[in-house]
């Protein structure tokens, strides 16, 4: 990226980015549903149905998500297998830690499951967010317009 570029990276532009990561993670998520549901009907009668429908679909959709972030959300140019991990780190992480809060809030502390999957999602969704923006994605390695990605990716069919 030009240094001009970094240096203009702005909380408005941090948050034009962060009602792009709400648009594209409602999509997202819509994705998700759709493939948990057709897991979950798919399984019959595993032990760990729900499970194994959710980790399936999940991953899928993590990878899916990834795409979908670096294309729209930040336009990224960071190099894809780097970012990928880094997206899975950053997902599986906190997966892992709203899991658990989901348990002690919802489980343990009896607090209505709805309200923790909505605390959740809005906490855990914007620590994504942040994580993504600067770990996975950061500033520093470029943007790219949607636009000149496709025009790339016609010049290597062409190829």
């Amino acid at each position: 990226m030009k240094d001009h570029e970094q240096e203009s990276y702005n909380l408005r532009r941090l948050l034009t980015e962060y009602a792009y990561f709400c648009a594209v993670g409602t999509f997202n998520v819509l994705i998700f549903l759709a493939m948990y549901s057709v897991a979950y009907s798919i399984a019959g009668e595993i032990e760990y149905r729900a499970a194994s429908a959710w980790s399936v679909s999940y991953l899928i959709s993590s990878i899916i998500s990834h795409s979908m972030h670096r294309w729209f959300t930040f336009r990224s140019t960071s190099p894809y297998g780097r970012s990928l991990a880094l997206t899975m780190i950053v997902y599986t992480t906190l997966l892992t830690i709203s899991t658990v809060s989901q348990a002690i809030l919802a489980d343990r502390m009896g607090f209505d499951h709805l309200a923790v999957w909505a605390l959740n999602t809005v906490a855990f969704g914007f620590l994504s967010f942040i994580a993504l923006r600067f770990v996975a994605f950061p500033v520093s390695d470029g943007t790219i317009s949607v636009r000149e990605r496709m025009e790339i990716a016609k010049l290597g069919r062409r190829s």
